[in-house]
């Protein structure tokens, strides 16, 4: 009785050994990445998604439907980090922003944010079966911003979800908010009124068609001509 207590102690104290925290990039170089877009991890593993720039969330869906939200999805919220110094109206728009322009510099509301402290998405993984990974941000999955955890040895690998991704016709977020993890570094919260793009100003963007713009240095996540990111 005594041998098998000791044997499974030992079990137990090897499994929390092994479980490692697994780091994912999110907007990786100002850019529609996750960083790495592959990876294996086993139940017990957390995987910590980090949010670099821009606004980005992380979202899961089934293989065969990126860009909407599975039953009972994974979901990290939008989460709006600080544009870097010198980041233009373009790059305002793409995070989200809507801070007036002087020439080609910007001072959005957003550079207000996560000034030291980056959001970061930990996830627990509990089985070692796929998971298909997506940002809802307005067009950013279409885009290419998809990742795939423990990818099948035969079936849809990153490569087969991104083409099939471009091909959405839109592009969701779960409703909700954060599930399926807990976000750290965020004192600011998520979704606040003003300078950024939510969830509802998101699917309104990628559903909504495009409205007009006001002035020359408004942000195009709301008001502006054309299709968002």
């Amino acid at each position: 009785m005594m041998y098998s207590s000791i044997v499974l102690a030992a079990l137990a104290h090897s499994s929390a050994v092994l479980a490692a925290t697994m780091q994912v990039s999110v907007g990786t170089n100002n850019q529609f990445v996750f960083t790495p877009d592959t990876m294996v991890a086993q139940p017990g593993d957390m995987i910590a998604f980090n949010f670099v720039s821009q606004n980005h969330s992380v979202a899961s869906s089934n293989a065969n439907s990126p860009c909407t939200p599975e039953k009972n999805a994974i979901f990290s919220d939008f989460q709006p980090v600080a544009a870097p110094a010198g980041a233009n109206a373009n790059a305002a728009a793409a995070a989200g922003g809507n801070g007036k322009a002087k020439g080609k510099k910007t001072k959005g509301k957003n550079n207000k944010r996560q000034a030291a402290n980056t959001p970061m998405f930990m996830v627990p993984v509990t089985d070692n079966q796929p998971m298909y990974i997506y940002c809802s941000q307005a067009q950013h999955c279409q885009q290419g911003m998809v990742m795939v955890v423990n990818p099948p040895a035969a079936g849809m690998g990153v490569a087969q979800y991104r083409q099939l991704a471009a091909q959405a016709n839109q592009n969701k977020s779960p409703k909700g908010g954060i599930s399926g993890g807990q976000i750290v570094n965020n004192a600011a919260g998520t979704n606040p009124p003003n300078g950024v793009l939510g969830a509802a100003a998101a699917t309104a963007q990628t559903n909504g068609g495009n409205g007009k713009g006001k002035g020359k240095g408004k942000a195009a996540a709301a008001k502006g001509k054309g299709k968002g990111n």
